[in-house]
């Protein structure tokens, strides 16, 4: 019998060893009601983790440098929230729902979706570590699942949702930047296909229902000023972090902020580019332009 699960369903005291999951760099200015996060820019390997193929193969998919790039936001007022382990690993940017259960040994007795991520192998928790390659020997016990979830994947959406709550309950308002890289070209895992070529950046906002037009139109228009093309929700709509928190009509507004890996690294080597402190730069000053936005809608 399959058992419903909502959100908090997983939620249990906070582990220990936090720090080790996940980490958060508070204000070093007075609070402004933006927030940033990375959830995929982590590369620790964790120790429970036994995967099939090489340290570089599950790192892989991994936002490398991107957390970096947004590392100015705590020095205006907004706190940047990051996760440690790989995406591949355990992805804090999937809904429970998208549990893959043709990994699993045994019935997950938990409710989940038809997920086009689940089928491609990268669901909550990564099937393929890329293409067609398995991350594991043999699948996965429940319980092992369960346990990774309630380890990785809870302390992550509660400290974002902590952090987007509280600048909310201070301001009645706040702007969520869900920061994110993509490589220059589609590829097989990709909603948009192999050999798919992509913008400088894409803006995702779920067709305008996790962000108001006002704000999306000062991003697009702030990142073409400084000589980069934009796509809107092309290859990338958003995903859960940006669903999960945002509602637009009452002044939550939530983006998912994908960069071509193109503009700032090799994307075999993983290594930053020449060209990463021009990227870095309109980084800082994409940074400091919200902050003066989000501030001026308190006055």
């Amino acid at each position: 019998m399959t058992i419903s699960l909502d959100r908090d369903a997983f939620l249990v005291p906070m582990p220990e060893d936090i720090p080790d999951v996940l980490s958060v760099t508070l204000p070093g200015a007075p609070l402004i009601p933006l927030v940033f996060d990375s959830p995929h820019s982590g590369t620790d390997i964790p120790a429970d983790f036994k995967p099939a193929v090489s340290a570089d193969m599950v790192r892989i998919s991994a936002d490398t440098h991107v957390d970096d790039l947004f590392s100015s936001a705590p020095r205006h007022g907004a706190p940047l929230l990051r996760a440690h382990f790989p995406r591949s690993f355990l992805d804090a940017n999937r809904s429970l729902a998208d549990m893959d259960r043709d990994m699993l040994a045994g019935e997950w007795p938990h409710h989940t979706r038809d997920s086009p991520t689940a089928r491609r192998g990268m669901g909550l928790i990564w099937r393929n570590a890329w293409g067609e390659t398995p991350m594991y020997a043999a699948p996965m016990p429940v319980g092992e699942a369960e346990a990774r979830i309630r380890k990785y994947w809870v302390p992550y959406q509660a400290a974002l949702r902590q952090l987007l709550d509280g600048a909310f309950a201070q301001f009645r308002c706040v702007w969520h930047i869900n920061c994110h890289s993509m490589t220059d070209i589609g590829h097989a895992m990709s909603s948009d296909g192999d050999g798919a070529r992509r913008a400088d950046i894409c803006i995702g906002d779920m067709y305008g229902a996790s962000a108001g037009e006002e704000f999306t139109a000062l991003l697009r228009d702030f990142l073409e000023s400084e000589g980069l093309s934009v796509a809107m929700n092309k290859p990338f709509r958003g995903a859960e972090l940006t669903e999960a928190y945002a509602n637009p009509s009452i002044d939550r507004h939530s983006v998912q902020f994908e960069i071509n890996r193109r503009l700032y690294m090799n994307e075999t080597t993983r290594e930053i580019s020449q060209d990463y402190p021009a990227l870095k730069g309109a980084m800082d000053r994409l940074v400091a332009h919200l902050a003066d936005y989000t501030q001026g809608k308190l006055v």
